[in-house]
């Protein structure tokens, strides 16, 4: 975030006067939910990081995704039988954009809906992006690859 302001002494320490809202400017958003940038998208997409993880050494999975606007966002993973791991993401979104998840709690685990650490193996990180204003939903789906320490 940058601010513009006046800066000043008072009791001998430094202060920053700033007379409105319209003087803080967003450089950057990231919460629990990674880095948002707004965007003009009309569909789904989801992007993991192409590498194998390994959970049980601690390594995590970064992935980005983008969606059309005033959309339900819901991020998931499954086995490749379309069995349910965990939800990673279901959050609502007024503006179209893409999120970079690539920090820790921001990112997968490599575990289940338990905390249990998942089987190595491939699975599928899903992406559903529902629209309330029109009811259209649209969807991505991507291969990722849980691999094991020898």
């Amino acid at each position: 975030m940058e601010a513009k302001g006046s800066v000043f002494e008072y009791n001998g320490e430094k202060q920053v006067l700033i007379c409105s809202q319209d003087d803080f400017f967003v450089l950057e958003s990231w919460d629990q939910y990674g880095i948002y940038k707004e965007g003009d998208f009309k569909t789904t997409k989801i992007s993991p990081a192409p590498y194998v993880i390994i959970p049980s050494i601690g390594e995590r999975l970064d992935f980005e995704y983008s969606f059309p606007s005033n959309s339900r966002v819901i991020v998931r993973i499954f086995d490749l039988n379309y069995r349910f791991i965990t939800s990673i993401v279901d959050r609502f979104y007024e503006s179209a954009g893409t999120v970079t998840r690539m920090y820790d709690n921001a990112d997968w685990d490599g575990k289940n809906h338990l905390s249990q650490i998942v089987d190595p193996g491939t699975y599928l990180i899903h992406i559903e992006a529902t629209n309330y204003l029109n009811g259209k939903s649209s969807i991505d789906i991507a291969p990722i690859v849980v691999g094991v320490n020898y």
